[in-house]
């Protein structure tokens, strides 16, 4: 069978300070077992501005990046016949991927972030290579690519942490410390459960508004309260009592004292968003034991599977909660860099990057 000759683009980072270059060639067939897909969606995830700002380790060569995507089969290697999940799929099918191996924690086998001259399955690019190693899973023809990407990579973050925190009990308050897509996320997952209420700390109005319209039940504006302020307002919401569950998902250091303060007796601290940089917080360990208090870190999902529940959300609940409405910004694949800048400075809920917008 004769090849397909296509060519793509791809954005590509050389080093911190330096403006991504973006590369142009010829996209080879995908070899038995990987599938090729032409990028529709990537979604902008916070980790990208910690690339470009040189606060992720240096590869030391050229490499493309980009975690969240959304795409059509361009075509199948030879023994692909279904998704991640069993679902029957070909060429022209919508699906989801993150690039992995095929367990959490796995690299795709050419590693990450991967060499900007081999094929790959990052998403900053017109075409990605997905490896048979690599999960995605097809997306139902009645549910929007928007709705499945609008909280991108936060969602199976966020599911990830509730199965480690071990659910939400029926009648328990949780508070969400940070109203970014991590801190959204985890506010519709808490208010899908039997808990009592659901109380956002976060910043600005339109991210605290879209988590009203996911199910808190009170939000507290970060920026015109202090953190005594924030305590009464927890305390007076529980009787004196504190939150049962906190989910930290600000990404700074400086929200676990106030997370750690905001818990009630047997409480439990979900840690998602603090996972870079470093430094140390005080703790006191008498506190920790005397009252039953729990930390439990969480870095992404538990399950690949999480992914496939990101699809299965959207699918239920993305009408009806206007996911789609949470991304704000949208850029051509030449502008990923302003992509990245406007969700580092957190003027969007959600940016994405159409490679579809640069016209060809």
């Amino acid at each position: 069978m004769s090849s397909t000759i296509r060519n793509g683009r791809r954005m590509v980072f050389v080093g911190a300070g330096r403006p991504l270059e973006c590369w142009e060639g010829e996209v080879a067939d995908p070899v038995p077992g990987a599938v090729l897909v032409r990028t529709i969606i990537a979604g902008v995830c916070g980790t990208d501005a910690h690339r470009l700002d040189g606060d992720l380790p240096d590869a030391g060569r050229p490499i493309t990046f980009g975690h969240e995507g959304v795409g059509i089969i361009e075509a199948l290697g030879a023994g692909v016949t279904t998704d991640w999940g069993g679902v029957p799929v070909a060429v022209g099918d919508k699906v989801y991927w993150t690039p992995s191996g095929d367990r959490p924690g796995a690299t795709p086998p050419m590693g990450w972030p991967p060499p900007a001259d081999v094929p790959n399955p990052a998403s900053y690019q017109d075409y990605a290579t997905l490896a048979g190693s690599n999960v995605f899973y097809r997306i139902p023809d009645d549910t929007s690519g928007e709705a499945v990407i609008a909280f991108g990579c936060a969602m199976p973050t966020a599911l990830g942490g509730i199965a480690r925190l071990g659910g939400v009990g029926a009648g328990h308050t949780v508070v969400v410390q940070g109203s970014g897509p991590v801190g959204l996320a985890s506010t519709l997952l808490a208010s899908l459960s039997a808990a009592r209420q659901v109380i956002v700390i976060g910043a600005p109005d339109n991210r605290v508004r879209a988590a009203e319209v996911l199910g808190a039940s009170l939000t507290i504006p970060l920026e015109s309260t202090t953190v005594a302020e924030r305590r009464q307002l927890v305390w007076d919401r529980t009787e004196g009592r504190g939150a049962d569950i906190v989910i930290e998902a600000t990404g700074h250091m400086s929200a676990f004292d106030e997370g750690m303060s905001l818990l009630a007796d047997n409480g439990r601290y979900l840690v998602l968003g603090i996972y870079s940089g470093r430094g140390t917080v005080a703790l006191d360990p008498v506190n920790l034991n005397n009252r039953s208090l729990s930390i439990i870190g969480s870095m992404g999902p538990l399950h690949m599977s999480d992914y496939r529940t990101t699809i299965q959300l959207a699918q239920r609940h993305g009408t009806r909660l206007a996911f789609a409405d949470l991304i704000t910004h949208r850029f051509p694949l030449s502008r990923t860099e302003d992509a990245i800048a406007t969700a580092r400075a957190g003027d969007a809920i959600k940016a994405i990057v159409l490679p579809e917008l640069d016209v060809r």
